[in-house]
């Protein structure tokens, strides 16, 4: 990806380049990702992608699960809830995940591990690195 947030095209061009046929209907995922401020679930996705083409929901899981594999979006949460799904852009976010509903925040403070991350790449030599985190609690309507 890119380092500035990205737009729709250089997206479809990532995508391409990754091997990805330009379809309407990964057109209209990309604007739905995009458009959100928040990581999505696979329906919250679907729900929104269909008010512009047509997606089953098994369309909409291979399509999300091909940008994934293809490191374009990110999958946060827990195995056995629903996946909740946001692009990769080069603005990092780190995230907090209940752990009795399942809702997912961003966490709105600096990344704590990013100078990590920087002193790792320096000594091991990988290139590229990057990490994801999540914190994992109970949100306050839970707390009631």
């Amino acid at each position: 990806m890119s380092q500035t947030s990205p737009d729709l095209e250089s997206l479809l061009e990532d995508c391409a380049q990754n091997g990805l046929r330009r379809t309407s209907a990964l057109r209209a995922c990309l604007k739905v990702l995009l458009s959100s401020d928040q990581p999505l679930t696979l329906q919250e996705i679907g729900a929104k992608l269909n008010q512009e083409v047509e997606c089953d929901p098994a369309t909409v899981y291979r399509l999300v699960t091909r940008l994934e594999e293809k490191r374009i979006v990110r999958r946060i949460g827990f195995h056995s809830r629903a996946a909740h799904y946001c692009l990769r852009i080069s603005a990092h976010q780190d995230y907090l995940v209940c752990r009795d509903c399942g809702s997912v925040e961003v966490l709105d403070i600096a990344c704590p591990v990013e100078h990590l991350e920087k002193q790792i790449a320096t000594e091991s030599g990988f290139r590229d690195l990057d990490h994801e985190l999540e914190f994992y609690g109970q949100c306050a309507a839970c707390q009631v």
